[in-house]
């Protein structure tokens, strides 16, 4: 065990869990953090937030990232249960993992380079089918049909990039929208699931799953924290803001968790 302050949850994870998550590339759990562990949180999220949005992070820098490793050991000690990285490894089927990708915050704020006045994120996958990977995704806000909820393909982690760009471009044409070829996606797809995340829920996906949200309509804030696993020669993400963030801390980090963060093999 890692660290320590873990909780008392223990999750157990089925095998139809197992075969819907690589079946579909999803499926839904109750939150396993309990209410004062959300409400710590969500005041960190929010007392971090100002000193984040002010800072200027170095170029390439996941700042989604930078913010979760911010709240510090509440956050950490979150995405090292182990429960949550039992669960990984055996929908990665491998004896370790490490953890990167992850984040914290209003993605919203950060999403507006297309210029589009609502924001909205379009159709990608964030990885290969050849990218193993288990992300856990909770929301801090609810994330209902008037706040961009996310918008999943399921089955679409295991279909080629170009099957699935061809199939989401025409899909695109057919809303009679544009002259040109689109370069980003929006359109509805017939088998899509739109997942309304509440904070009483967590999402154990891959983002190699195919997905966009709606459309941002609500007013307030659209928060969420999120973190992936990866399996040994898996994907190494965001080591530099866990580098920059914790300075030499990380130094004197126990060895176990420096190496589930990625920093040493």
């Amino acid at each position: 065990m890692l660290g320590h302050g873990h909780g008392s949850f223990n999750m157990q994870i089925t095998e139809t869990q197992i075969a819907h998550f690589h079946r579909n590339g999803f499926f839904l759990i109750p939150n396993l953090f309990d209410q004062n562990q959300m409400r710590q949180i969500d005041r960190l999220q929010q007392d971090k937030e100002a000193a984040w949005e002010k800072t200027a992070w170095p170029e390439g820098m996941n700042v989604m990232a930078c913010q979760f490793l911010m709240l510090g050991e509440p956050v950490l000690q979150l995405a090292e249960h182990p429960s949550l990285i039992h669960c990984a490894k055996q929908l990665l089927d491998c004896d370790r993992v490490h953890i990167g990708a992850c984040g914290c915050g209003d993605a919203s704020k950060i999403v507006s380079a297309d210029g589009r006045r609502r924001q909205q994120v379009h159709w990608h996958a964030d990885g290969s089918p050849e990218v193993k990977q288990v992300s856990i995704r909770i929301a801090l806000d609810r994330h209902d049909p008037t706040n961009a909820p996310l918008r999943v393909l399921p089955g679409s982690h295991v279909r080629s990039r170009e099957e699935m760009r061809e199939e989401l471009t025409q899909l695109e044409i057919a809303t009679g929208q544009h002259k040109t070829l689109p370069e980003q996606l929006f359109a509805r797809h017939p088998h899509e699931v739109e997942i309304t995340l509440d904070p009483h829920w967590a999402l154990v996906w891959t983002p190699s799953c195919w997905h966009a949200t709606g459309v941002k309509t609500a007013a307030g804030p659209r928060r969420a924290m999120a973190w992936n696993y990866f399996p040994p020669g898996g994907r190494q993400r965001d080591t530099a803001a866990v580098r920059h963030i914790y300075g030499a801390e990380w130094t004197q980090w126990p060895e176990a968790r420096q190496r589930l963060w990625g920093l040493i093999d």
